[in-house]
């Protein structure tokens, strides 16, 4: 309770004696209430608490004065505030330097870390855009080499009607659709969903309605003929029209109907890992009656789920309910065996979005709050310093009647209005930070768009004010109202804040320490993502998808067809060095795998029969400079006439012919259903390359001609192809000529995903860079306050010294020997610091063990590193004012003492 007592000391005397005891009793009740609902309600019980107080404070002086209650002193009344206010004021106003320095120290201090929280606000406390979003969960599937992997139609059927713990269930799976007018196509991220997705997000549709369950059976049986839009799309393309529910309009070169449109800033909770917002919804069925039979494994995996759980029901009982029904599936259909090694996936919507970032968000809101600690004590520093040289006015004072508590009241009332322009400056500072923030962003923080200064982030930045009053203020005016009378008329007073300014100077190298340590590990774990072999290299080369509506192409003949004209006429383009296509891109985007059966092969208990598979077209791997280990890549001569051929990767080969069989001429299939497999000849083994991400395993991987797709997937269209292009100087300036070719062959078709290959490879590490440059700039910031402390506390004992040093240097004492001697009580300040900060950092720095890459979190090189460069740069802060300390002109001092 003592903030609150501190929080109490706002209101007048008579007040406390009349309801101090009932109001902190209330307080009491009320904390106890906002701890039942966990941190944001603490969080958010001391915001309103401080805003309330502060806002009723002075009401309750002005009532205290008009019924006379208060004395006329000025020592516990308005009046007194507002002298001491004036006074500060003025005092500060004639040490413009100092003042300056102060402002500008808290500002970077303040500013930094309100920045900082409005990210953690918007990303992590700010409740997500759904209906009582704690109660959403999000469903996923995890097996041998799947960490985590999407839902099959079984398994969601299975959850919607056996799960007790769901009151509503709903699935989607992603896709790319075209609008395809021809005066304004555009490709939008789109998705199948169920009818209930608006249920189990808890939608209020900005207008129209969602889909029915009727029209998600019928959408099975044939193409949708009702569409859902998202808001953007809404007002991206139709102005915001409110007429646009019943209007038909053209997706994928069919007319289809906008029945509703979806509420401003809803995202489903898979667009907030790509940064894309999910446009156009298709309604899909499900049904939901009790499974009588069961796949082996489930089914195919590719949709996503999510459900709303049941009001009281935690999501540690669903996931254990969740648990229990796949036990009864695999006991009943022996439906997962155990070499599968399944197990689902149950989470909050919260964790899902957000969870993997949790740790470096933190971990930059802890560096600021570090910053914002030494920006503290360097003003602590600068406070105590200039006590010493207000030692005659404060003994003035006390000699004229004032108290011991007057003088620290008026000190904090200096230290109040230095951190409330500090503060203001800093909320200035914030606002910046901000838009620098979401400049810098790598693409991969969900919310980014809604980080911004509010009145969370506003209560934050009055709150770090009123704390760093206390944190710096408190013990300089404490400290400086101690010495006696005499003492201070006399300037003998001093040694206790020297011991004090000696303690907040190492208090600072350990902070920095600490900082930089972090920083260093974090460097270094974004050197060795840096340099991870990706597999492929890809310079000049642009890449862009193309997505062709089934309606316009609706056989593999037709979409083949496009895709050759289309290769062959950008091949003619100038500046084109050569033209490849695939079906997705490397660390662009998450690769599925697909059953497989090879030939004369007895698979080991428990061997997976699959692979990760991939469409390519002849020269893909020589244009992202994919080596081949063994045999060929693909030819102009495997086309639809030619026997089926296949590449295959070193994983895959090392998964299935472990004993180092040659696996040129074996045969593999797609289990595609047929009485007969389409069988492929192994004719080429390609390097491995990373797909799913830079560190994640890398898997088995087949290829297959972009012409004999059709005919080994058993029928599958080649619809969606991302083009790779490999050009003579820079490919960026290709993607406006390759557009207008596209639009010439088809009006109706939009280019889009249009990058660099070197971009998507720099995308990969943008998260983790991202993270180095932000703990760089701010441990830098940490250094050089430190580095300015070490200096100042030095340069003070020397001012301090003056008429010692003239003694000593009188008495015969070198030059060389006054710098000796400073150096040396310098370094005991900084052997202190880097103690405690080498140990700080050794218990902290765990903290960053799950963002770190073959770094251990107490790496010798990065300590090593840290403490040396250190050590220089004190020993420079320390050796500059201890050389003008030689350079004292010993009859001067004595004089001038």
């Amino acid at each position: 309770m003592r903030l609150h007592r501190l929080l109490l000391g706002l209101y007048p005397p008579s007040f406390r004696r009349r309801f101090g005891p009932d109001l902190l009793e209330v307080l009491r009740e009320r904390r106890a209430e906002a701890r039942h609902r966990g941190w944001r309600g603490g969080l958010r019980f001391w915001t309103e608490t401080v805003i309330d107080s502060v806002r009723a404070a002075p009401d309750a002086w002005r009532q205290a004065r008009a019924a006379g209650e208060l004395g006329g002193g000025g020592d516990g009344n308005m009046d007194g505030v507002r002298q001491d206010l004036a006074f500060a004021v003025r005092t500060l106003a004639r040490s413009p330097g100092f003042t300056l320095l102060a402002v500008l120290t808290l500002a970077v201090g303040i500013g930094s870390t309100s920045a900082i929280f409005g990210v953690v606000n918007s990303v992590l406390l700010r409740p997500l855009p759904y209906g009582e979003p704690d109660r959403v969960v999000t469903l996923w599937s995890s097996w041998r080499g799947f960490d985590e992997t999407w839902l099959s139609e079984s398994e969601a059927q299975a959850y919607a009607s056996m799960v007790e713990s769901f009151d509503d269930l709903a699935v989607w799976g992603g896709t790319n659709v075209n609008f395809s007018s021809a005066d304004n196509p555009e490709r939008v991220a789109g998705a199948m969903a169920t009818h209930d997705l608006d249920e189990v997000f808890g939608i209020e549709m900005a207008a129209g309605r969602f889909f029915t369950e009727a029209e998600g059976l019928v959408a099975d049986d044939g193409p949708a003929e009702t569409i859902v839009i998202s808001h953007e799309a809404w007002m991206r393309r139709y102005a915001g029209d409110p007429a646009i529910v019943g209007r038909s309009v053209d997706v994928n070169g069919r007319s289809r109907e906008i029945v509703g449109v979806l509420p401003e800033g809803f995202r489903l909770p898979t667009d907030y890992g790509t940064g894309a917002v999910t446009d156009v919804y298709f309604p899909m069925g499900l049904v939901r009656d009790v499974p009588t039979s069961f796949p082996q494994g489930g089914g195919s995996h590719f949709l996503y789920g999510a459900a709303r759980l049941r009001a009281g029901v935690t999501p540690e009982a669903a996931r254990a309910e969740v648990h229990r029904v796949i036990d009864r599936l695999r006991t009943e259909f022996d439906a997962y065996p155990p070499e599968l090694s399944f197990a689902p996936i149950v989470r909050t919507a919260a964790d899902d979005i957000v969870g993997t970032l949790r740790p470096a968000v933190l971990a930059l809101l802890g560096t600021v709050a570090f910053v914002l600690l030494i920006a503290c004590a360097n003003v602590a520093n600068l406070h105590l310093t200039r006590a010493r040289s207000r030692a005659s006015e404060l003994a003035v004072r006390a000699a004229l009647g004032a108290g011991r508590r007057r003088i620290v009241r008026q000190l904090l009332t200096e230290s109040a209005v230095l951190a409330a322009v500090g503060g203001g400056l800093g909320l200035l500072l914030a606002w910046g930070g901000i838009a620098v923030f979401r400049r810098l962003d790598p693409g991969s923080l969900p919310r980014i768009d809604e980080v911004g200064i509010d009145g969370v982030v506003v209560a934050f930045s009055l709150a770090a004010t009123i704390g760093t009053v206390l944190l710096f203020g408190l013990v300089p005016a404490i400290q400086a109202a101690r010495p006696g009378i005499r003492d201070r008329m006399d300037g003998r007073s001093g040694g206790g804040t020297s011991r004090w300014q000696g303690a907040l100077v190492a208090f600072e190298m350990a902070l920095a320490v600490i900082l930089v340590i972090g920083a260093g590990l974090m460097v270094r774990t974004f050197d060795r993502l840096a340099s991870i072999d990706t597999g492929f290299d890809g310079s000049r080369v642009l890449s862009l998808a193309v997505s062709l509506p089934g309606t316009t192409y609706p056989t593999p003949e037709d979409a083949l067809a496009f895709h050759r004209e289309a290769m062959r006429s950008i091949g003619e383009l100038a500046g084109v060095e050569r033209v490849a296509a695939a079906r997705i891109l490397p660390l662009a985007s998450q690769i599925g795998d697909w059953g497989l059966a090879l030939e004369a092969y007895d698979p080991a208990p428990g061997l997976p029969m699959n692979g990760d598979w991939q469409i390519a077209a002849p020269g893909y791997f020589e244009i992202m400079d994919i080596p081949l280990v063994a045999g060929r890549g693909f030819e102009e001569g495997d086309d639809e006439t030619a026997a089926g051929v296949v590449v295959v990767n070193e994983a895959f080969v090392r998964h299935f012919w472990p004993d180092g069989r040659d696996p040129i001429g074996r045969r593999v299939a797609m289990r595609t259903g047929a009485d007969e497999p389409a069988w492929m000849t192994v004719v080429g083994v390609a390097g491995d390359v990373t797909h799913n991400g830079l560190t994640a395993e890398i898997k088995r991987k087949f290829y297959v001609p972009l012409a004999q797709w059709s005919v080994a997937s058993g029928g599958g269209r080649p619809n969606s192809l991302r083009y790779v292009i490999r050009t003579a100087s820079d490919p960026a300036a290709m993607a406006a000529p390759v557009r207008d070719l596209v639009r010439r062959l088809d009006p109706t078709l939009a280019v889009a995903e249009v990058r660099t290959i070197d971009d998507i490879k720099a995308a990969a590490v943008s998260q983790p860079r991202f993270t180095v440059l932000l703990m760089g700039v701010f441990s830098l910031v940490a250094l050089l306050l430190a580095a300015i402390g070490i200096y100042g506390v030095v340069a003070f004992g020397v001012t301090r010294r003056v008429r010692e040093i003239g003694v000593r240097m009188a008495l015969g004492a070198r030059g060389g020997e006054v710098v000796a001697l400073l150096l040396r009580q310098g370094a005991v300040m900084v052997a202190v610091g880097l103690a405690v900060g080498v140990g700080g950092a050794l218990v902290l720095s765990r903290f960053l063990a799950s963002l770190l890459y073959e770094v251990p979190p107490s790496d010798p090189v990065t300590y090593l590193t840290v403490v040396a460069g250190f050590a220089v740069i004190a020993t420079v802060a320390t050796w500059i004012p201890a050389r003008r300390a030689a350079r004292i002109d010993a009859v001067r001092a004595l004089r001038a003492d």
